[in-house]
């Protein structure tokens, strides 16, 4: 009997640390009609995983209140992804998508079969609501950070979606497009395209008007020399919090130390493998491989820290294998790889198998 009851308790625990370890799966294509590369013989390391458009694609159905409405009054379009530009998950089943069509962050909650959106914004002059969300992260507290190339500010939402914060007064910033957070030492970095620099702000108190979002530093100029930048859009920063900029113009990756200082570059402008044409989107897998979107080869490339290219996957067009100018991308603490397929207004999910 003790037996029996041990053994129960010893495949308890296992499912437990199985769903720690793994976080949310989301749900995918057979083994045997998966989209993979390379592709065979060789051994696959790059899986696609399925398509996000509308909430559908996470299990929401509309109500029999709201269907009888529709039929009524007329069919309500149903909500979708229109102009994505950035994408970011939480690892837990929630995915956010700004829309610079919709002018909107879209919530797809896949544990919970539900789907929202953030775009109001509070205090500020009319029309009081995002205009061009472009970059989004989230800190140690789940709040979520969302910059607004337009508008020229940072804006702060709750976990509620409420707007609590903004950073930037006008005039501060040019052109804020990427955004990356260091958690463990509570940093925000803001990547200003026009300014061609990358700006560092206090992230770690909580919000008060005296406290949150203090500007620390900033790093860079426009140039071509290590440490300068021409356009940076996109940022990442891995688990040493070495960040990562994607450096658009000068058709390049950046890498800097957690102060700003410059350790090395990969790319260079070319159009073959290995170089870039339009880099965009950043993103850091568990064994420290950098993949860069390549807007106008609508691929994704994946380096190692050295600068060797070791693998590309997806190609221009549409389907499981296609990207039509893409731009921003996320790779989430399970390797999950999201891309946000701009022109085919869609994000892509693919996973990097281990």
């Amino acid at each position: 009997m003790s037996g029996k009851k041990n053994l129960t308790i010893l495949i308890s625990t296992l499912t437990l640390l199985t769903i720690f370890t793994l976080g949310f799966t989301f749900p995918e294509q057979s083994r045997k009609d998966r989209d993979v590369w390379p592709l065979p013989p060789d051994e696959p390391k790059i899986s696609y995983v399925m398509t996000l458009e509308t909430p559908r694609n996470v299990g929401v159905r509309k109500s029999i209140f709201r269907r009888i409405v529709e039929f009524v009054t007329g069919k309500e379009p149903e909500p979708r992804i229109q102009r994505p530009f950035g994408v970011l998950s939480d690892g837990n089943g929630m995915v956010y998508v700004t829309d610079t069509g919709l002018q909107t962050v879209h919530l797809f909650d896949f544990k919970n079969k539900k789907y929202r959106q953030i775009f109001k914004l509070n205090d500020e002059p009319q029309p009081s609501r995002l205009l061009s969300p472009l970059g989004a992260v989230l800190d140690a507290q789940g709040r979520l950070y969302v910059s607004d190339s337009v508008l020229e500010k940072v804006f702060v939402f709750d976990n509620m979606g409420k707007h609590i914060y903004t950073i930037g007064e006008n005039g501060e910033f040019g052109r804020p497009t990427g955004l990356a957070i260091d958690k463990s030492r509570g940093r925000l970095y803001i990547s200003d395209t026009i300014n061609h620099k990358v700006w560092v702000y206090d992230v770690s108190t909580p919000f008060t008007e005296t406290e949150i979002g203090k500007r620390l530093s900033s790093f860079g100029k426009r140039g071509k020399d290590h440490g300068e930048f021409n356009f940076p859009t996109h940022l990442a920063v891995d688990t040493k919090g070495d960040i990562y900029v994607t450096d658009t113009l000068n058709f390049r990756v950046q890498i800097f130390d957690p102060d700003g200082k410059f350790i090395t570059s990969i790319g260079k402008m070319g159009n073959t493998l290995g170089t870039f044409s339009k880099p965009k989107g950043l993103g850091i897998d568990r064994d420290g491989n950098i993949y860069v979107v390549d807007n106008l080869y609508d691929t994704v490339q994946i380096f190692n820290r050295s600068g060797e290219l070791l693998l590309n996957f997806a190609s221009h067009g549409g389907g499981n294998q296609g990207l039509w100018l893409p731009n921003g991308m996320f790779v989430d603490k399970d390797n999950y790889i999201f891309v946000a397929d701009t022109y085919n207004e869609r994000v892509q999910i693919f996973r990097y198998m281990q």
